[in-house]
């Protein structure tokens, strides 16, 4: 930051350091957003998983309920315990048998969590990005104050 003479800085550098921190703060609503999106999918996956599991013990013809969104259901029966609809991308499903759905299912899930654990990594570091900058707004904060004047956010 460029400081004046007095070794206070000047107002133009406040501001750039209150838009960087906004910067960074809206970068950080984003990443949050999106973790709360993979959080989703692999609880997803998981629920898949887990129904893949049981259809180990289901016989054909076995009376379901099928969800159908919102916490809605349907009856339904059981028309087959080996093989899966599965979507792979651009709303585009194939069948496959459940050993394969499985394995599928639980590669997504691991991209999934790699991918949750580096937006972690990053709001880390925004965050840290941040704790700077406000340190810095503070620091100059209590020199404007020493020197009888006011920063203003």
């Amino acid at each position: 930051m460029a400081e004046g003479a007095s070794g206070v800085p000047s107002e133009e550098d406040i501001q750039k350091l209150l838009q960087t921190y906004q910067r960074y703060q809206s970068e950080a609503e984003a990443i949050v957003r999106q973790v709360e999106l993979f959080q989703a999918s692999m609880d997803g996956c998981n629920k898949a998983l887990n129904v893949l599991e049981s259809m180990k013990t289901a016989e054909v013809g076995q009376n379901i309920l099928v969800p159908i969104g919102e916490g809605s259901f349907i009856h339904a029966k059981l028309a087959s315990t080996d093989k899966v609809i599965l979507e792979v991308g651009a709303s585009v499903s194939i069948e496959k048998n459940v050993d394969d759905a499985k394995e599928t299912l639980s590669k997504r899930k691991a991209q999934l969590e790699e991918g949750l654990k580096n937006l972690n990594e990053t709001l880390v570091k925004i965050d840290q990005e941040m704790g700077k900058v406000q340190s810095f707004i503070s620091q100059y904060e209590q020199m404007a104050a020493a020197r009888g004047g006011k920063v203003v956010q």
